[in-house]
């Protein structure tokens, strides 16, 4: 049980602070369009690459949302923040 609120609260804590791991700048291109496409699947894709499970997390909530419209909105910007923080470190936020 210490371990899946552990794991929540990790994910709480990436979406609050927008974190997402960085990759390469091809792969970052390549997650973006997966998530505008297939919602969750990018976020998916670039979590398992860094061992950053609470991003694969985030990846299935994405995609289990996005028939709600709100998912696939979460997506494509999750998508752009991976895409962002690979390629020479810009980033949106500042």
């Amino acid at each position: 049980m210490e371990t899946v609120t552990k794991a929540f609260n990790e994910v709480v804590e990436d979406i609050k602070t927008q974190t997402v791991p960085s990759i390469s700048k091809n792969m970052g291109i390549l997650c973006f369009l997966l998530n505008v496409f297939l919602p969750g699947v990018g976020s998916m894709v670039a979590g398992a690459m860094e061992s950053k499970w609470s991003t694969v997390i985030i990846g299935v909530l994405q995609l289990l949302t996005c028939w709600f419209i709100l998912g696939w909105i979460w997506s494509i910007w999750w998508g752009w923040l991976i895409f962002s923080k690979s390629s020479d470190g810009f980033s949106p936020l500042g």
